[in-house]
């Protein structure tokens, strides 16, 4: 199986999707149904209630959603179950896509079966993101990146990740620990995404030391370290935090709300990622999965809920036509900070998620 990346260039192009407006046809009700239930395995607030409502009054299916809020999670439950899965799909972001596939736990993904498959913006079309030696393995869903995201009644307006870093925030910044790892690497100068380590491990992992002994000495900024965009948006919310690492999701959906927060791609860089909808190996209700895979993509007013309910930009065309002002500018970034986005890539995630693991749980101890 081969590894796949994506270059700046595309990431331009998936975080710009989603133009020209379709038509909204109503979910239509299946033929035949392996059964009447679906179980998905997805984030918080992916899904939209008035979707899942209707969907299950046109097809008489139930949906049963599982939220997860990681990626290992995710895998390590799918794994445990082997060949007897009791979900159905699951949400995989690309880079993760590999050792998903390596450990034989997705089905290719017959896009004959989804008369709407041609529903996709223009920058997925034949969702080349997932796709691999010819085969298609997911769904294109929502596309972000991490940002920097502060208050802009507390801070100033900044060009670097150095700011989470400058005395006078401390205790007032926030971050996910492994996804910051990689950005602190970045910001050094190195590698946060280890693709260029593949035969130097050495490198590696004094790159790795250097961006974990800057985090333990700049521990007196972080306020708290969060895991879910939930907690993250309730300490801006309760101004226990200005400054923070996040998934643009999050941040926008409280620029959407009208909260003070701005986000933005310091000059150091940042990376981007891809989640998609993936049909699992075995699924137990497999013909319920395409029927809701095919009904998610009928029309850009579901792709829009997605995306004011998770602030991620969305696969589907003609989204951006069905968002208000507010919710586009949310969404959008100045093309010089787009430039400085990468898709993490899938090369070297074993040896970037043992030396990031690691690293982590030595930053908490600390």
């Amino acid at each position: 199986m081969k590894d796949f990346t994506t270059t700046r260039r595309s990431t331009l192009k998936l975080l710009a999707a989603g133009t020209g407006i379709l038509a909204a046809p109503a979910i239509i009700r299946p033929a035949f149904a392996q059964s009447k239930v679906v179980n998905i395995t997805t984030y918080d607030k992916f899904v939209p209630q008035s979707f899942i409502d209707q969907f299950q009054k046109d097809t008489g299916i139930e949906v049963r959603i599982r939220l997860t809020d990681d990626q290992g999670k995710q895998y390590n439950l799918l794994t445990a179950e082997g060949a007897t899965p009791s979900t159905d799909i699951v949400t995989v972001t690309g880079h993760r896509l590999s050792q998903f596939l390596n450990s034989n736990l997705l089905s290719a993904l017959d896009t004959g079966r989804l008369k709407n498959w041609d529903k996709l913006a223009a920058a997925y079309k034949g969702a080349p993101q997932l796709t691999i030696d010819g085969t298609t393995y997911g769904l294109p869903l929502l596309a972000g990146y991490e940002g920097l995201a502060r208050n802009t009644e507390y801070t100033k307006e900044t060009d670097t990740w150095g700011l989470m870093f400058e005395d006078e925030f401390k205790g007032l910044t926030s971050y996910i620990i492994t996804d910051f790892l990689s950005i602190v690497m970045t910001y050094q100068g190195n590698d946060g995404d280890y693709v260029t380590y593949g035969d130097k491990p050495d490198v590696a992992q004094t790159a790795t030391n250097q961006a974990r002994d800057f985090l333990i000495q700049h521990k007196d900024k972080v306020r708290k370290y969060y895991d879910a965009g939930s907690e993250v948006q309730q300490m801006f919310l309760n101004e226990d935090i200005y400054l923070a690492q996040v998934w643009s999701g999050p941040a926008a959906k409280l620029i959407m709300d009208g909260h003070p927060i701005e986000i933005s791609v310091p000059k150091e860089g940042t990376y981007g990622f891809l989640y998609s909808f993936n049909v699992v190996n075995n699924a137990p209700n497999a013909d319920a999965a395409y029927t809701f895979l095919d009904a998610i993509l009928s029309s850009p007013e579901i792709g829009a809920a997605m995306t004011r309910q998770s602030g991620f930009a969305s696969a589907f065309a003609g989204v951006n036509d069905v968002l208000d002002d507010r919710e586009r500018a949310a969404l959008s970034l100045p093309d010089e900070q787009a430039q400085r986005i990468q898709f993490f890539s899938s090369v070297n995630r074993d040896m970037k998620n043992e030396m990031i693991d690691k690293a982590a749980a030595e930053i908490k101890a600390a």
